[in-house]
């Protein structure tokens, strides 16, 4: 009697290789495995089976979460700008003195600058008086003279003496005539004498009576003689008319 009851009791436990029925019910193929196994089996795969999804689902929310953060950092940066935008308007209209806005003295301030520039470049232009350019030549009464010679090179020295004479006074009235310095007191140039190479002359200026300063220093021997021996100097040495310039002597006198 107790023989039965033990065959019963292993029986009903775990015998896959003695119980048809059972075999019929496996999942995965196995000895030793039983009902139980067969469950949790099933479960395993299961859940093994369900996170290839949750994967997918989970990378798609951290996608759309990174997406909601660079919105999030534009409006942000947007907001940013408006809220300055905002801020330097309403300093500019800010009431800076009487009735007046700052953006009102701003433009104020840069029209004065406009206008005072554009003031001093008209009268620097048009109203530029230089006082040393305003002179009376009637009131040059006081003569000054200057005599001296220089000497013809040979080759340029031709037997027609009035026609030289002539050419040299040209020349050396050209010269002080247009010096900036000279030019408004030069009078006249006379050859008073050609002599074999040799060629005499006598300049003329004309000074106001107060000429102390004017004899001193523009109308001095020193200065005349320079300008005269300065043209020499920058002559053509192929020129018919050429002067020897170390020839040159002058000494000045009044009248």
């Amino acid at each position: 009697m107790s023989v039965v009851l033990e065959l019963e009791s292993l029986k009903a436990a775990c015998d896959n290789n003695n119980d048809p029925g059972d075999q019929g019910n496996e999942v995965i193929p196995g000895n030793g495995s039983c009902t139980y196994h067969i469950g949790s089996g099933t479960d395993e795969v299961s859940n093994l089976l369900s996170t290839t999804p949750q994967a997918t689902e989970n990378n798609g929310m951290q996608h759309e979460v990174d997406g909601v953060d660079a919105y999030t950092d534009s409006q942000t940066e947007t907001s940013k700008w408006r809220r300055e935008l905002l801020s330097l308007k309403t300093e500019l209209n800010e009431v800076v003195v009487w009735n007046l806005k700052l953006w009102m003295v701003i433009l104020l301030v840069v029209f004065t600058i406009a206008l005072v520039i554009g003031i001093s470049l008209i009268v620097c232009a048009v109203i530029d008086d230089d006082g040393d350019e305003n002179y009376d030549k009637s009131s040059f009464v006081v003569k000054r003279f200057f005599r001296g010679n220089f000497t013809l090179d040979n080759s340029s020295f031709t037997s027609d003496r009035e026609m030289l004479q002539v050419h040299y006074a040209s020349e050396l009235t050209e010269v002080y005539s247009s010096s900036p310095a000279l030019e408004r007191y030069f009078s006249n140039v006379t050859i008073n004498h050609l002599q074999d190479t040799t060629a005499q002359f006598t300049l003329q200026f004309m000074m106001p009576s107060d000429h102390e300063e004017l004899v001193r220093y523009t109308l001095s021997l020193k200065m005349v003689r320079n300008v005269l021996f300065q043209h020499l100097n920058d002559q053509d040495t192929g020129d018919p008319f050429y002067i020897i310039p170390t020839s040159l002597r002058m000494e000045g006198e009044y009248t």
